[in-house]
């Protein structure tokens, strides 16, 4: 679906290639489900911990890299979310419409869910869930359910943030439950690193290090290398007009001239964060790709498990590239703030603005691969653009 062109709109995100049929699932069983008995102060705090022990305990499991069966840990995780439903009904005040709520609940959680995959498709998030993540959500829904005695007739500031919590754990479940119904399991499930990807984000680099090598020094001599090309990255442009041709083009085609000026685009963009990661090095003592032997390997690797984990490998034309541009722009900002807060004697700003420019730089190269894989991928085009991958 195509980005909105105005703030008059909010685009449509479209559902996530991995949870369709789980989510499907969990609105059965609560169409199916029995209305739960209403229920206030102690009994209904006691039902909803049960529920909430029970959901955390089955996705810690789940999330257990030594986990396999994923039929019974989506069948699992399902109920989970439905009971876990079901009871934040049960615990509503007895003001609310049952008919009312779950409408209200199914909402929030298909809501939350959406907004992840906005967040995929932007290349900001991937599918993984964490056991940090559902350790986390299940804490606050505990808080909230032990405050439950004293808020069963009381606040809607308190049934917000029941349902709030209640959403965001079963929002994991639902996340979970999809990554084991396509992998192995409920933690993650990437698509495998082609040969075609590993080439492009291999020739993407070589393209980008070379025109790093030819960019021209800043006028003066004593000019800040660094803060000059963090400067001159804040002012590219995004090509509007082109950004949303792409868009509207999905796997329909796409003019390939578009394609070649995203392309340009993105490249002038990468190009000045990677002068600056380079630049940062020398006020180190400890490069923040250290960990991956190389800027190189950083920037390859860093890209690819970009790209494999939120599975746009397979479908480049839905990366949304209006909105990864927008989050390039936000993030550029305060890694000048943080390099400026190091100049200014903040030595370990250097090394947070090194590190998100370095993030910055790898989304970036995963922007540019997915147009390159674009245009390798069989989907037609009207254009004169080719593929600008190496063999």
């Amino acid at each position: 679906m195509p980005e909105a062109s105005s703030g008059r709109r909010t685009p449509e995100v479209p559902r996530s290639v991995l949870w369709d049929g789980v989510l499907d699932r969990v609105h059965k069983e609560l169409a199916n489900a029995s209305p739960p008995p209403r229920a206030t102060g102690a009994s209904a705090q006691k039902t909803l911990a049960e529920a909430v022990a029970r959901a955390h305990s089955h996705l810690a499991i789940a999330l257990d890299p030594r986990s396999s069966d994923a039929t019974d840990t989506v069948s699992e995780l399902v109920s989970d979310t439905a009971t876990l439903l079901e009871r934040a009904l049960a615990a509503s005040p007895a003001r609310s419409r049952a008919s009312d709520v779950v409408g209200e609940l199914d909402d929030a959680l298909a809501g939350r869910l959406r907004a992840h995959e906005h967040g995929v498709l932007a290349g900001e998030l991937t599918y993984g869930v964490r056991v940090e993540e559902a350790d986390a959500a299940a804490a606050r829904l505990r808080g909230v359910v032990a405050a439950l005695p004293d808020q069963a007739s009381s606040s809607h500031d308190g049934l917000l943030s029941l349902r709030l919590a209640a959403v965001e754990l079963a929002a994991l479940l639902v996340r979970a439950a999809g990554n084991a119904a396509l992998a192995s399991g409920a933690g993650e499930a990437p698509e495998s690193r082609s040969a075609a990807l590993d080439r492009a984000l291999r020739a993407i680099e070589h393209e980008l290090r070379d025109r790093a090598n030819a960019v021209r020094p800043p006028v003066d001599d004593r000019a800040d290398v660094a803060a000059h090309h963090l400067a001159a990255a804040l002012r590219v442009r995004a090509p509007e007009r082109t950004l949303r041709t792409i868009a509207s083009a999905g796997s329909d085609g796409t003019p390939g001239l578009a394609v070649d000026a995203a392309r340009e685009a993105w490249l002038v963009l990468a190009t000045h964060e990677y002068v600056a990661v380079v630049a940062i090095d020398g006020r180190l003592d400890v490069p923040t790709w250290e960990r991956f032997g190389s800027v190189t390997s950083a920037i390859v690797e860093g890209a690819a498990n970009v790209v494999s984990a939120a599975r746009l490998a397979s479908r480049p034309d839905a990366f949304r590239h209006r909105s990864a541009w927008r989050h390039q722009t936000v993030a550029l900002a305060y890694a000048f703030e943080a390099y400026v807060a190091g100049l200014r004697g903040d030595a370990l700003s250097f090394e947070r603005a090194q590190l998100i420019v370095l993030t910055r730089l790898i989304r970036a190269v995963a922007a540019i691969a997915l147009l390159d894989l674009r245009q390798t991928a069989g989907l037609p085009t009207n254009g004169r653009a080719k593929p600008h991958t190496q063999p």
